[in-house]
């Protein structure tokens, strides 16, 4: 059967062919992200130097001096490869691509397709007899090749390429200036422009040789001997024409390039992957390898002086010292850099400023306070780290290292396995709780001081510590064994104990219950004074974790049978049971106002469900598996952390800010969505969500209004709406008195030498000059008009044509087109004559706006300034203002009642819901 085929497609079809997505969670961004294993770029500008990081698709740019976060690149549609920089311009490749960015905004964009522009001194293609290692060309139906060393060379960019090949591109045009390509003798693996060196650069080989070339005119200049080792790395010294030249087998070689000579040997520990010189006087070298150690070299001496060991965790992609300072900034693969400083007498550097993460997936997230402004996480790395959600900022809470022969994982504690915190007692005591990987003690941490505890809490079984929790009010913590045991501290009462091991805790808000869950598939309910059993519930499989909603008492319980169950603690029993997860449940969250419980599970799922109607309202599938999920106190972000990702996801809650329908979904809706990044998430999901925001609904879709081309300012008359102005508007006209006398000067203003004293200005809220041609005759009149002394403005012309039409728009639209002053102007010089005429009008016209329910807060703040003047005359003259504001209070009680019932019906109704 043929289908019929028309030009109209349907609009099932539409909603079909755009791309599923998240119904109420949207990608937001991710933190906790400082580097990966690319080198970091430093510039300078003025007395300030700017370092550029690489974090995967975006690259971060930080000051230098104090360490914070100044932008945050796009995402690329490529993974980042190299990136280089020069003034505001930052240079990143991905893949073949070559994107330049200035600050955070893209300007220009180029590759091999660029146009091969040869200089004009170019002779033809018989230049390449000069280069016999070498040919220029355009490469053209190849395979991909990927960019892994960028360098900026004046007004170029030149590209080293994993295809044995060099590319120069002119960025102030996009043109391909030059292209060299090398045979398989000479593998191309790093390279540097020397100080002095015009148009030349040195280049290294993986087969040790090293090679200087003229890119202007694409000839090799000379080539030295194999040094008999692969080149890691080139870096200029101080000294013009001598270089470090560092191998792959731990040696580096102080080179002179001009006379080809070696004029020093040193040996570290494997292989070298970054050098840097000292600037500041002191003839030290640093030196990097791939083990996350720092060796210092006295050249003078030389011989090694220090060694940084374990200065990173893992591989140190670049070091370098900064111009004229004692000051080595290191950067690693274990997503942190950092300062050292060289202010010690014996020349031994101590650490002055860092940036980090953890360098290892977290496993275990939760929001800490009810501000939802930090989170705490850890990780397999054995760190504790709190993360702020608000301002680019990060603390350990592992215990500090200090500069010993040893890495700063052995210095650390066991893993944490799990932890509960209470800001009840932050200030007064340890109020942090975590329990390790094969310990039988649980520890305590202050995260006012960012550091352990005083305490060691051991289980009295001498069992493995499972699960920890903190009671509501800080005061008591609690400790659950795999033998089944449940210790609780400060109180020292022994519990009854399950028959197995002990998976979950929870406590109320008022201590008067304790929850426990186990892989003995029961739950119990204790007394929390007396130590005794309350209830037991016992369930089809075993438990493996359990969270408590303190407001609705409401026990969200994971089993190994892949159900998620609710229990109502204070009935004891199972009233909600979700079915749907088709591997593990690793974790579950519940959201503030206890409608939802949001889990993850090792099928890759992150599932919302709606409690009161029990189904499934929203789900989503992605690339990496969510290990832990937290939701935010203020209902504003949902919080994930990955598998193989060291960074926290955040993910943006969609009913917040725009309506959302929440029906039952089935599997076959779940969205497949890619994780949000440093900056936010990618374009083609903006696109997506663009997309989806304004099409036709469908299935009694709730109609996006957020998504319109055009936005009503009331959607009914029977609403209350406020006006879109900025709040400054109404809210500074309240307290202009305040204002003009913070704002006071503390002395006179001085007159200018020559004041044009002579020249007479207009009446009105603006002062302006008299036109010249008026200007002699109003200077020669003697008699001053009574009219001038109430002049007519635009406020007061709009007043009375609007009370004559009965219709205020136009006042109104003038009104709020005015500053707070001109406004409280305008009302203060309003006429008194005509039995207060204009007062009369003014208080007209707020009523006819009060009853059109609109522009609410600006006939409130309009009115209270009317009343603080004109107070006196109001109550001198009842029978003229009276009936006005008569009216005008009628009409705000009708309102007030009317909005106070809707309020009360809405309250009732969610009260019957919960109760239900």
């Amino acid at each position: 059967m043929v289908a019929e085929h028309t030009d109209a497609p349907s609009k099932r079809a539409k909603v079909q062919a755009t791309p599923q997505q998240p119904r109420i969670f949207q990608p937001y961004r991710a933190i906790g992200y400082v580097t990966n294993d690319l080198p970091f770029v430093i510039h300078s500008k003025g007395q300030q130097y700017f370092l550029t990081t690489c974090v995967g698709l975006n690259y971060q740019i930080y000051n230098v001096a104090k360490m914070n976060l100044l932008f945050v690149g796009p995402q690329t549609k490529k993974p980042i490869t190299a990136i280089a920089s020069s003034g505001n311009l930052t240079f990143t490749a991905c893949g073949n691509d070559v994107i330049v960015f200035k600050r955070s905004k893209e300007v220009d964009q180029f590759d091999e397709n660029a146009c091969l522009v040869l200089p004009l001194i170019f002779a033809p293609l018989h230049l390449c007899t000069f280069a016999p290692t070498t040919k220029v060309s355009r490469i053209t139906n190849q395979d991909p090749y990927t960019i892994f060393h960028l360098t900026v060379f004046g007004s170029h960019v030149i590209a080293l390429c994993d295809d044995n090949t060099l590319k120069m591109w002119n960025y102030t045009t996009g043109e391909l200036y030059t292209e060299l390509e090398f045979d398989e003798s000479f593998t191309v693996s790093t390279l540097l422009h020397p100080s002095t060196y015009l148009n030349k650069v040195l280049i290294g080989s993986l087969q040790g040789v090293m090679q200087i070339w003229n890119v202007r005119t694409s000839t090799l200049v000379y080539t030295f001997n194999s040094v008999g080792s692969p080149i890691t790395s080139l870096m200029q010294s101080p000294v013009v024409d001598v270089v470090a030249i560092g191998l792959l087998d731990g040696n580096i070689q102080i080179h002179n390039i001009k006379v080809d000579q070696v004029i020093m040997m040193v040996k570290q520990e494997d292989r070298v992957t970054a050098t840097s010189f000292r600037t500041d006087g002191q003839h030290i070298m640093a030196s990097a390898n791939m083990h996350g150690d720092i060796a210092l070299w006295d050249l003078d001496k030389r011989k090694l002086v220090h060694v940084m060991k374990g200065a990173h965790d893992g591989l140190i992609p670049s070091i370098q010292f900064l111009n004229g300072q004692p000051i080595l900034i290191s950067s690693g693969a274990d997503n942190s850099v950092k300062q050292w400083l060289f202010d010690s007498l014996d020349g031994l550097p101590r650490l002055l400023k860092w940036r980090g993460g953890h360098h290892a997936p977290p496993h275990k997230i939760r929001y800490y306070g009810d501000d939802g402004r930090f989170i705490l996480s850890t990780a397999r790395d054995r760190s504790m780290r709190a993360f702020s959600t608000v301002r680019d900022s990060q603390r350990s809470l592992s215990k500090k290292s200090k500069l010993l022969n040893l890495k700063v994982d052995d210095l650390k504690l066991p893993q944490v396995t799990y932890f509960s915190a209470s800001k009840a007692k932050q200030k007064d005591w340890d109020n942090i709780l975590t329990c390790h990987l094969n310990e039988t003690a649980a520890r305590t941490w202050s995260y006012q001081r960012k550091a352990l505890g005083k305490h060691v809490l051991a289980s009295k079984d001498q069992s493995q510590i499972k699960v920890v929790a903190i009671s509501t009010c800080g005061n008591f913590g609690i400790i659950g064994s795999a033998a089944g045991g449940i210790d609780m501290f400060n109180m020292q009462s022994g519990l009854h104990r399950h028959t197995k091991a002990v998976t979950g805790l929870a406590t109320d808000n008022l201590n008067r219950t304790l929850i426990s869950g186990s892989i003995d598939a029961t739950i119990r309910i204790w007394d929390f004074q007396s130590a005794r059993l309350i209830h037991s519930i016992q369930l089809p499989s075993s438990v493996t974790s359990i969270i408590f909603q303190h407001e609705s008492d409401l026990l969200g319980v994971a089993s190994d049978d892949l159900c998620i169950r609710i229990i109502d603690v204070e009935t004891q029993k199972i009233v909600r049971e979700f079915w749907g997860h088709m591997n593990r449940v690793t974790d579950m969250t519940f959201s503030p106002d206890g409608r939802w419980i949001i889990s993850s599970s090792l099928d890759s799922t992150i599932r919302t469900w709606d409690l009161p109607s029990g189904n499934l309202v929203d789900s989503f599938k992605v690339d990496s598996v969510a290990t832990s999920v937290t939701f935010s106190p203020t209902g504003d972000f949902l919080a994930t952390a990955h598998v193989d990702n060291v960074g926290i996801c955040l993910w943006a809650n969609r009913t917040q800010f725009e309506n959302v329908s929440l029906r039952s979904i089935g599997d076959d809706e779940i969205a497949s969505v890619k994780l949000p990044t440093a900056s936010g998430m990618g374009d083609e999901e903006a696109d997506a969500y663009h997309h989806l925001a304004h099409q036709t609904p469908d299935d009694g879709e709730v109609t996006d209004l957020l998504g319109t081309s055009e936005i009503s300012e009331q959607l009914t008359e029977k609403m209350i709406t406020l006006s879109l102005l900025p709040r400054s508007k109404w809210q500074n006209l309240l307290s202009l008195d305040t204002i003009k006398k913070r704002n006071k000067p503390k002395e006179a203003p001085k007159a200018p030498e020559k004041a044009p004293f002579f020249l007479p200005t207009l009446p009105g809220v603006d002062p302006k000059f008299v036109a010249a041609e008026n200007a002699v005759n109003f200077a020669q009149s003697k008699i001053v008009q009574l009219g001038a002394l109430r002049p007519q403005t635009e406020f007061k012309n709009l007043l009375k044509e609007s009370h004559e039409k009965r219709d205020y728009t136009a006042f109104f639209n003038y009104l709020e087109s005015l500053n707070p002053s001109a406004i409280d102007f305008e009302i203060r010089s309003m006429s008194l004559e005509d039995d207060l005429s204009e007062l009369q009008y003014f208080l007209e016209a707020l009523e006819s706006q009060l009853k059109t329910r609109r522009k609410f807060e600006l006939v409130q703040a309009y009115l209270n300034v009317f009343l603080n003047v004109h107070g006196d005359l109001i109550v001198a003259n009842p029978g003229s203002l009276q009936p006005r504001l008569e009216a005008i209070l009628q009409t705000h009680r009708h309102e007030f009642e009317r909005l106070s019932e809707q309020i009360h019906y809405g309250l009732c109704l969610i009260g019957f819901a919960r109760n239900g």
